[in-house]
């Protein structure tokens, strides 16, 4: 029936615990098929690995056999994850509406990396009927990169019951935890020198870095070169997801320094679990965090790290009260910040693209 979704198909990468939960919670109460770009299937989802190719190449070969499997499968909207890739497809999907999700660095970074992006990025820009954005800044962008049509504020929100503090960790170290992976646009250098120059005054810190990244053998370099950093700097792996709670619940803070952003989950699942937070001072980041009640805005600059780890270390003895005040503002309704909340706002938006009915 026009204007009620019965069947949807998502494209993007399977492996994502984004596009993973988005598809699960859909599929409760309708039909839904994922095209993948990995091989990873979605509990309880068909997933059909058409594009996986371990990378960002495009199989434009393999449109074809998309196109079939969604005249096949006939869904009422084909839903691209990250606009260049899996929003790529669903543009060249055939499909009878078409959405597409900005996560961040597809319409931040990758566009002006590279003339290729540029172009698929307009191209798709010009088909969708409909963005999901993770801000209000993110929205400003897709304005002045061409888009005109309507854009949904819709987060990878919270889990608020799966993310809160349970615990301390109980030991003396004071634990600084880097919530993204070292690669270039996190700034794990920038982190890294922040953190030795704040080490005189925070003898007990250690910070925890995650093994991955395309700049993760600079930074090994980096701390094997460095006495002080070796004994203070620890590299360790992701958990899987139901793992993670108890992760952040290990730590005293929490840091993440991207060059350009969307709202991160991570940022979210860390104000939930009361871990207060130092982050970019860029627009997205602001929407989140009031400096030195909410955590703390840092410029990317080493010494601007180091100055806000001293001022967190200087007043660690009240930074539970810190994390309270950032959980309560995830538990805001009308802060957007819960997975319930943006739920019910994305599937608003898919009924009111659908009551408008078919294109053309």
């Amino acid at each position: 029936m026009q204007g009620e979704l019965t069947r949807l198909c998502v494209i993007g990468d399977s492996s994502s615990v984004h596009v993973q939960r988005w598809v699960q919670h859909f599929s409760k109460g309708f039909e839904v098929i994922v095209v993948s770009t990995s091989c990873v299937p979605v509990p309880g989802v068909r997933t059909e690995p058409i594009f996986a190719t371990g990378s960002k190449l495009r199989k434009l070969v393999r449109v074809l056999q998309l196109r079939k499997l969604v005249k096949q499968f006939s869904p009422d909207i084909v839903h691209g994850h990250y606009l260049t890739l899996g929003g790529f497809y669903s543009s060249l999907s055939g499909g009878r509406h078409i959405v597409g999700s900005a996560w961040g660095s597809d319409i931040y970074s990758d566009p002006q990396r590279s003339f290729t992006e540029r172009r698929i990025l307009k191209f798709v820009l010009r088909r969708y009927e409909l963005v999901f954005a993770g801000s209000k800044d993110a929205e400003s962008k897709l304005r002045e990169l061409g888009y005109k049509g309507p854009v949904a504020i819709v987060r990878f929100g919270v889990d608020a019951n799966m993310f809160r503090r349970t615990s301390a960790h109980g030991q003396k170290e004071f634990r600084i935890f880097h919530l993204r992976h070292c690669s270039e646009v996190y700034n794990p250098l920038v982190i890294l020198e922040g953190f030795r120059r704040a080490l005189p005054s925070m003898p007990d810190a250690y910070l925890y870095m995650l093994e991955s990244g395309n700049q993760i053998a600079q930074m090994h370099q980096r701390v094997e070169s460095d006495p002080e950093l070796k004994a203070h700097v620890r590299f360790i792996n992701w958990v899987p997801y139901d793992k993670v709670p108890a992760l952040y619940n290990s730590m005293d803070m929490a840091i993440s320094l991207p060059t350009t952003d969307s709202v991160a989950a991570s940022v979210l699942e860390s104000m939930a679990s009361e871990l207060p937070l130092i982050v970019s001072d860029i627009p997205n980041m602001r929407e989140l965090i009031e400096d030195g009640l909410t955590g703390y805005l840092s410029r990317i600059d080493p010494g601007d790290v180091a100055t806000k780890l001293r001022e967190a270390f200087a007043n660690r003895v009240g930074l539970g009260e810190m994390g309270k005040r950032e959980r309560d503002r995830v538990l805001d309704p009308s802060r957007q910040a819960t997975w319930e909340a943006n739920m019910k706002v994305a599937e608003e938006a898919y009924a009111s693209l659908l009551q408008g009915g078919d294109r053309g």
